[in-house]
């Protein structure tokens, strides 16, 4: 199951690293998803350029059926706080491909329409930490996975209806009709295995849970592009004792944006000294290039909670439009952790390391 599988029959997880020979083909499977559209489609995507996926929503455009798709219409990202670098040109990727019409621009003051996600037919979603481009679903590290679970599905159709509405901002609060009702569907879903959060709304909430379920974990394995919200350093702080069991692979360029603003050397980013963590060799950012990113934002705690989704453990993600999980299932724990040790081992993790945080990370 470490580059794709059926955890459960309402749950398929797919894996990619070009570097560490991990290839679950995400690009077939995205375009098998959305090619299997029978009603509708909902697509909320930050970055979406890639060829294969654009002619797949011009079928389902085509074809008569409901097609929806909110994407960021910032210009070009060149990294810093707010999150991933891109390029400009996916309006003008939808343009060429007729696609525009199904479309909606999403401004946001400055913030990112950074989610990823798809809903089909109203019953099944897809997502993850890929965008809908070569680099993201074919040069990156990245996870994505489909999930048939009503609740969650119920929640992100909430959220993608305020993607479109025109008072979509980072200010506005739901009403009370819309609170109730999201309050109502989140409820029943985080009574079972997977529980869904979103931000902006939920932002500072996302930082606490997190913090929280690290504060519980005593083995705890990190993917991360990068690391900078307080409430979550804080949280690793205890696991800086050598005889902690925390390993991690990191993006150097990830974590470079965070520290451009930030100080290496305090204790909060001990983590970029600790042996226990690995950076992959991955390239800066180019906007005439695909990238090839440690793009995945995922946290596996004591064997059995996976973290994983577009959220970036940022403060600045809080204020973004993000979508995130956490699965409940030794199983699905079990998957990650596979994943993990493909990353780990090949950028230069050994199963028992144990340094302490003076050394320098790899990478």
């Amino acid at each position: 199951m470490a580059t794709n599988g059926a955890a459960a029959p309402w749950l398929r997880l797919f894996f990619r690293s070009e570097r560490a020979g991990v290839n679950s083909d995400l690009t077939g499977r995205l375009v098998e998803f959305i090619m299997e559209t029978q009603r509708s489609l909902d697509c909320a995507i930050y970055d979406i350029r890639h060829p294969r996926v654009l002619e797949a929503l011009q079928t389902v455009a085509r074809s008569g059926k409901q097609l929806r798709i909110a994407y960021d219409a910032s210009r070009e990202r060149l990294g810093g706080l707010t999150g991933d670098p891109k390029p400009e040109g996916a309006e003008k990727a939808l343009d060429a491909a007729g696609l525009l019409p199904y479309a909606t621009p999403v401004h946001n003051s400055g913030h990112l329409m950074h989610d990823k996600f798809l809903i089909r037919d109203g019953v099944t979603l897809w997502t993850g930490s890929a965008n809908f481009t070569v680099g993201g679903l074919e040069k990156q590290d990245n996870n994505c996975l489909t999930l048939r679970d009503q609740g969650v599905i119920a929640q992100y159709g909430v959220i993608f209806t305020d993607l479109l509405s025109d008072q979509h901002n980072h200010t506005r609060r739901y009403s009370t009709l819309e609170a109730a009702h999201l309050q109502s569907i989140q409820a029943e879903a985080r009574s079972s295995v997977v529980s869904a959060f979103y931000s902006p709304s939920e932002g500072e909430r996302i930082e606490q849970t997190l913090a929280q379920a690290l504060n519980a974990a005593q083995r705890v394995r990190v993917m991360a592009f990068l690391i900078g919200d307080p409430g979550i350093l804080s949280a690793l702080a205890r696991f800086s004792d050598p005889s902690a069991d925390i390993r991690g692979v990191i993006d150097p360029h990830g974590m470079q944006d965070v520290l451009r603003y930030r100080d290496v050397n305090t204790p909060e980013f001990w983590f970029m000294r600790d042996r226990r963590f690995v950076a992959a060799p991955s390239h800066a950012f180019n906007p005439h290039t695909e990238q090839d990113f440690m793009h995945n934002k995922v946290l596996i705690l004591d064997d059995h909670l996976v973290v994983t989704g577009s959220f970036n453990f940022s403060e600045n993600a809080e204020l973004n439009d993000e979508n995130l999980l956490i699965i409940n299932s030794a199983q699905v724990a079990a998957a990650y952790t596979s994943y993990f040790e493909r990353l780990y081992a090949a950028y230069g993790g050994q199963a028992s390391e144990r340094a302490g945080a003076e050394a320098r990370v790899n990478g």
